[in-house]
């Protein structure tokens, strides 16, 4: 991904609607927007994004190289099935199921990568490290992506967040972005922010 360093820290003002639930800040909250599941912890101090792959885990790619293991065994070709079965489980633990960013307020936030294979990888970046959050453009296979990064002090390279399911600026990336940095970067929780939501079913 080739970044065009488009910072866009405030796209979010005034874009969410004036709705305002009277909403326990003691009770745990979830909504749905699309590929992403939004939880609000209790207290209003943490929130979790979780965003989850369009594939599913068995998929036409899957089939089809199945097809060709199961044909290559019963020709007796077993030294290529074998290998035709070990290509598929290579990619298939390399194939992303979901990726979560946390943040709780005033410890940091926690970026994570799960895998098909049921591997995962996360990182934790303290809160005095973390200098902004903010959205950029890149191009990805000829295409211009918009994602989610945070910029790390005393590091060059930025944590980009969703960085392999990329999901959409709206309304995704841009839900995400503004929760986030209502955590990160409020010294109190705001009720009246916090407390919009649409319960999931």
């Amino acid at each position: 991904m080739v970044a065009l360093f488009v910072s866009v820290p405030n796209l979010f003002e005034g874009a969410m609607p004036n709705r305002q639930d009277d909403v326990p800040a003691a009770a745990e909250q979830i909504y749905t927007l699309e590929s992403m599941t939004c939880r609000i912890l209790p207290g209003l101090q943490a929130r979790e994004y979780i965003v989850k792959s369009s594939s599913n885990a068995i998929n036409l790619l899957d089939v089809f190289i199945w097809s060709i293991a199961i044909y290559l065994a019963k020709s007796q070709l077993y030294k290529y099935a074998i290998a035709a079965a070990l290509i598929w489980l290579f990619a298939k633990q390399k194939s992303v199921r979901q990726e979560s960013i946390l943040a709780i307020r005033d410890v940091g936030i926690q970026v994570k990568t799960t895998y098909w294979g049921g591997s995962s990888v996360s990182r934790f970046i303290n809160r005095n490290k973390i200098d902004d959050v903010i959205i950029n453009e890149g191009i990805s296979f000829w295409q211009i992506k918009s994602y989610m990064a945070i910029l790390v002090k005393d590091e060059d390279k930025m944590v980009v967040v969703f960085e392999h399911l990329l999901p959409r600026l709206k309304p995704v990336l841009l839900r995400a972005y503004q929760g986030i940095r209502i955590i990160i970067f409020t010294q109190k929780p705001n009720h009246a922010l916090d407390s919009f939501y649409t319960p999931k079913q």
